[in-house]
This record gives structure tokens, C-alpha cells and sequence, in this order.
């Protein structure tokens, strides 16, 4: 393990450069600093294990940022990549038991209807179920936000559609009155 001693001046350029990439990054200010400092705290650790002084500091630093970065948002969609099964567990809770019975029937129906759509638009509608931005999903997905915001905009079309026609099928009348 290689002991970096790193003077005053070179910290304030890791914390400039930790500072440009995260006020980069689409969030709310507090988050922002709490992002930074996290960053900083890794950039640290990291620093006695894995930079090897090939290339240079700010380079580096960038690219941990951004990965941290990265990895903070795949934590967050592993949390909540089980949603279908928080979207039946909602729906099946007592609470609902005898108050809403056709939401309970449209449950498995939009569960289906969701399956039935294409793997980017399905993934869009995790982002938005685990209360992503667009721009969050655009840079999980490596897509732009136009791509994001179009698709969401045929998901919002397609899907009531296909819904409605799973429940005439299975029930002979519309579970959402389209106009």
C-alpha cells in the first residue's frame, strides 16, 4: 500500500475537480454537498489502495467521482428492483382488501401489460415507480433525455391501452374510460 502525502494546494484541486463534476450532476444543492463529501471520503480510501500515479491526479479523481456517482444510483434501483412485487403488496394490503376489489383485478393485469411493452420503456417506468428524474434515467440507460421524455410519452398512451384491453378480455368491460 503506497502512502500518498498530498499537499494543501493538491487537495483544493481534488475537491475543485470532485466539486465541477458533481454541480454537473441533477440533484438539489444538499444533496450536492453530501454528495461531495462522500466522494471526497471514498477519493481517500481509494487513494492508499488503488491509484498508481500513471496517469494524472485530476483524471483520476474524475473518474472515481463519476463512478461513485454511478454506483450510488445502482444501489438505489437495486433497492427497489423488486417494484412488481411492491406494486402487489400494495395492492393486496387490508387496507385495500375490500375498498378497491377493481384495482385489486387490474393489478396482475397491469403487471402483465407492463411485461408486454419493450425492455427500454419498461426500464422507464422502474426509474419512474422508484422516483427517478428523467435525467437520472437518461444516464442509467446511456440514453438522452429527449429519448426518455419520448418514451415516456407513448408509455403514458400505450399502456391505459393495452390495460383496457387485458381487462375487457378477462372481464368484458374497460378498467380505465378513455376519451
Amino acid at each position: 500500500m503506497k502512502e500518498h502525502n498530498l499537499s494543501n494546494e493538491e487537495w483544493e484541486r481534488i475537491y475543485s475537480v470532485i466539486k465541477n463534476v458533481v454541480n454537473k450532476i441533477p440533484c438539489n444543492p444538499c444533496d450536492k454537498e453530501d454528495l461531495i463529501h462522500d466522494v471526497l471520503k471514498h477519493v481517500i480510501k481509494r487513494l492508499k489502495t488503488s491509484y498508481k500515479e500513471e496517469g494524472k491526479l485530476e483524471a483520476w479523481v474524475k473518474i472515481l467521482t463519476k463512478n461513485f456517482y454511478i454506483d450510488r444510483i445502482n444501489e438505489k434501483r437495486k433497492i427497489n428492483m423488486v417494484y412488481f412485487e411492491d406494486i402487489k403488496a400494495t395492492f393486496r394490503s387490508p387496507q385495500y382488501a375490500n375498498d378497491d376489489l377493481r384495482s385489486t383485478l387490474a393489478i396482475e393485469i397491469v403487471i402483465e401489460s407492463i411485461e408486454e411493452l419493450e425492455y427500454l420503456d419498461k426500464e422507464i417506468i422502474k426509474g419512474k415507480l422508484n422516483k427517478e428524474s428523467n435525467d437520472e434515467i437518461s444516464i442509467r440507460l446511456k440514453k438522452c433525455r429527449n429519448t426518455i421524455k419520448r418514451h415516456w410519452a407513448k408509455i403514458k398512451k400505450t399502456l391505459p391501452l393495452i390495460i383496457n384491453r387485458k381487462f375487457i378480455e378477462r372481464y368484458g368491460e374497460p378498467y380505465i374510460y378513455i376519451r
